[in-house]
């Protein structure tokens, strides 16, 4: 659930003071007036229910946007270098937010009044004499999450999770065994699609990968790794996966989002993996992550009511490197946030005997592949379950391009531009009947496709996709 955005008039008081009396090194900024700006924007957004559920604004600097990453980054900031460091990278995300959202109203804010906001912010963020203001944010964030968990606590209470625990637990634990017997068998496809990375021609070595990540953890106070636009694309190019995907009928083509007739559908016609970078904590160190998303058109009923089939369908596959640039961890879920399986790369990875979460982990091991690229993934017909990853290539594979996963939320109609997801981070259109079963899970509309930042992957605890702390609850480095 997002939070809904006021201003605390005490930090107004104190921006005003901070503007007055000190000298903004960058453009002498009006807080106050920079407070008031991105209040109305603001409210502009959540009037027309135009906002992003994966990146609120934070409640106290409407400016500033967060992530669940950044939530726990603030607990290390000790210094105003590095509250310089957290508060610029949530006005960048603010500004790139604002923008994105403002593409979609159908009056939109005039580039000027963007331009202002953003100004004021980084100017904020990094000005001489916002010391007091910046350390007054870093400790709120610390005591109150910019954002919240996705589960409905009333919803919990009623529908009796307590009491439906050993229950949800035990279909879990057989659903993970399955999956282990799909995962050790081997594939059966009389009919497949084959998809890889059109004109992926990346190469490197250890040497290479190495010194980028040594250059890109060398400049960050908060040692949070920093890579160019370029590299980081060469990252996704080289660790992109090909599909291998058992085909009955046109839900097993990948394609791109859109929408026909005002409804959200996935157009085959076009095969295009969405990918977004993300940050983690594992082992005390923050590392870098790919994100690799999918799109089917629908999943069909296998029988007359299924409770998981409806249209549109994703797949999501995450890539996770330790502090040397080798891959540490793989992991996937559905866009529902569904099925949420983990991967292990590294020899050196292992499970805690005793998980810090009451959540089931389904756990595979890969240690014994090289992950100096892409591997490919074997993937059922209709369910899209992964039942297999190896080293093989595919053949007579279709090609498919990359966009950024921002890409999703400006959209093209014939009624101008669209989100993919409304303002909770679900794409419409996409429901599934188990949200009539599994309400009292928390989760808001299960089994619906959602937008990253709202993926909910948890029925026993509360856990999210996204979660900074998420491979420490189950994960630990052997000796």
């Amino acid at each position: 659930m997002t939070k809904r955005y006021s201003i605390i008039p005490l930090l107004l008081i104190l921006a005003a003071c901070q503007s007055s009396q000190h000298e903004v090194s960058s453009d002498n900024s009006d807080f106050h007036s920079c407070f008031n700006t991105a209040s109305n924007f603001r409210q502009r957004v959540l009037r027309e229910s135009a906002d992003n559920a994966g990146f609120p604004a934070m409640t106290e600097a409407p400016f500033l946007h967060g992530t669940r990453f950044y939530d726990l980054l603030a607990h290390d900031v000790e210094n105003d270098l590095e509250a310089q460091e957290l508060l610029s990278a949530m006005a960048r995300l603010g500004d790139a937010i604002r923008r994105s959202e403002n593409n979609t109203l159908r009056n939109p804010a005039d580039t000027a009044q963007l331009n202002a906001i953003s100004r004021c912010s980084f100017a904020f963020a990094n000005g001489v004499g916002q010391e007091a203001l910046r350390q007054t944010l870093v400790t709120q964030i610390k005591n109150s999450s910019v954002i919240e968990d996705h589960y409905n606590s009333s919803a919990q209470w009623l529908g009796l999770l307590g009491v439906l625990r050993p229950f949800l637990e035990w279909r879990i634990d057989i659903l993970h065994e399955e999956e282990q017997v799909l995962f050790d068998a081997e594939e059966q496809f009389s009919r497949s699609n084959a998809y890889q990375l059109g004109n992926n021609t990346t190469t490197s070595n250890i040497q290479s990968v190495r010194e980028l990540f040594a250059n890109a953890y060398s400049s960050s106070p908060l040692d949070i790794p920093q890579f160019s636009d370029q590299d980081l694309l060469q990252l996704f190019k080289q660790h992109a996966p090909r599909l291998h995907i058992e085909a009955i009928g046109a839900q097993d083509l990948i394609g791109t989002p859109g929408f026909t007739n005002q409804f959200a559908s996935v157009n085959t016609a076009q095969a295009t993996a969405y990918y977004l970078p993300s940050y983690t904590r594992f082992n005390n160190q923050n590392l870098i992550q790919l994100n690799y998303v999918f799109w089917f058109p629908s999943r069909e009923p296998r029988t007359w009511i299924d409770l998981y089939s409806g249209a549109i369908d994703s797949l999501v596959w995450r890539v996770t490197f330790d502090q040397e640039g080798n891959v540490l961890l793989y992991d996937s879920i559905h866009s529902c946030g569904c099925y949420h399986k983990y991967y292990l790369a590294s020899e050196l990875l292992g499970q805690k005997a005793i998980p810090l979460s009451a959540e089931p982990a389904n756990v595979f091991d890969l240690a014994e592949l090289n992950h100096s690229e892409g591997l490919r993934l074997v993937v059922t017909s209709n369910e899209h379950f992964i039942v297999g990853v190896d080293n093989q290539s595919v053949a007579d594979a279709k090609s498919y391009s990359m966009a950024p996963y921002s890409a999703l939320y400006n959209i093209e109609t014939t009624s101008g531009v669209r989100s993919f997801f409304d303002s909770k981070g679900i794409i419409p259109g996409s429901e599934r009947l188990e949200r009539y079963t599994l309400w009292p899970t928390g989760i808001d509309n299960v089994g619906a496709m959602r937008q990253w930042g709202t993926h909910a992957t948890g029925f026993i605890a509360r856990q999210h996709f996204d979660d900074a702390a998420l491979f420490d609850k189950y994960f630990q480095y052997d000796d």
